[in-house]
């Protein structure tokens, strides 16, 4: 089956947009004779990503410790829910579980004015993306260092960690006895929908004060400094006197030509066309017998020295076991067949 994102056809978009390019093999690490074809890999590799739980891989002969041996250079991620050490690191861990356990889900439900009701559902597997992203710059930057010294190591990526570190005002804020007002925001209605305004410094007051002609937001004691934070909600109905008569994207076109920080709410069917995402290629065109033509985003990076722009193909599972294990490690087509015969590879 491989990635659950797969889906129960073997293939998903959700799938390609996260693999897009990626190369596939299939083999039983249960198997000794397919742990040793991964031992023969990683022997070559650079980098090794692993996501099981606490220990498998140990139990497979794939730990970092016996794989280090063969291969002085290798950098070993880890990404488990709560870490290789610790009374969790057993556990299991799905993006939910993370939310809720990291304490975001709590910082999330009490901004929505909720603090204490149901806490929120989630579509978004915010745990998974951030903790891929951390993992990311770790690896890069290990890889710097096994070029200054030669030598891989062995990463440990939390996710509960990861999470835990978009809540930093609100981790300082729970060991004070009168933390600052956290910087809060919220939409702020139009005519047909709602926009996000963000007041952040005095230069921003001064700039709204000026667009709605609205010099008593710089007298307005609720408004200045640090009591803003405490009266956003405020501030937003005073916005509202004006914004309720005009259109979203009026309101937006206004409010950015006066410096002020604002954006309209897009709904993802409006990114296909928006224009900065058209003009910047945010998206890739995907062809695919199975799944139609669909787009997947880029990275959010542009680099100077290549072009980054997502593959156009997605593989099938096991579509470039034979390929791989023949070239890189000098299987023979009919030793290939032997294996396939006996499951050790598909």
């Amino acid at each position: 089956m491989g990635d659950l994102t797969r889906g129960v056809n073997g293939n998903s978009r959700v799938f390609a947009q996260f693999n897009a390019g990626k190369r596939s093999i299939a083999v039983d690490l249960k198997q000794a004779e397919g742990q040793e074809l991964v031992k023969q890999l990683v022997a070559q590799a650079d980098v090794l990503i692993e996501n099981f739980r606490h220990g498998i891989m140990a139990r497979f002969g794939l730990d970092y410790a016996s794989l280090h041996k063969a291969n002085p250079g290798l950098v070993y991620c880890s990404i488990s829910g709560f870490g290789q050490t610790g009374p969790y690191r057993d556990r299991a861990a799905y993006a939910p579980i993370i939310h809720a356990a990291s304490g975001f889900d709590a910082v999330f439900g009490g901004t929505q004015g909720n603090a204490d009701a149901r806490p929120p559902n989630w579509e978004i597997m915010m745990a998974d993306i951030m903790t891929g992203a951390m993992a990311f710059g770790a690896v890069q930057t290990a890889l710097l260092g096994k070029v200054k010294t030669g030598v891989g190591q062995y990463l440990d990526v939390s996710m509960m960690e990861a999470v835990m570190s978009l809540i930093p005002a609100h981790i300082q804020a729970a060991q004070m006895d009168d933390p600052d007002p956290i910087g809060r925001y919220c939409p702020v209605q139009t005519a047909d929908g709602f926009m996000m305004v963000c007041v952040v410094s005095d230069k921003n007051m001064q700039c709204l004060a000026d667009a709605l002609d609205r010099q008593d937001f710089l007298t307005d004691e609720r408004f200045l400094g640090r009591a803003r934070r405490s009266n956003i909600d405020a501030l937003a109905r005073e916005i509202e006197k004006w914004s309720r008569k005009y259109s979203s994207k009026k309101c937006e076109m206004a409010l950015n030509k006066a410096s002020v920080p604002c954006a309209m709410y897009q709904q993802p069917e409006d990114l296909f066309d928006h224009p900065q995402v058209v003009e910047r290629g945010s998206f890739a065109p995907i062809r695919d017998a199975q799944l139609g033509e669909f787009l997947i985003q880029n990275l959010p990076i542009q680099f100077t020295g290549f072009d980054a722009t997502a593959s156009d193909w997605v593989a099938r599972l096991g579509e470039h076991t034979d390929s791989v294990l023949s070239t890189d490690l000098g299987i023979s087509p009919e030793a290939l067949a032997d294996l396939r015969a006996r499951a050790v590879i598909a």
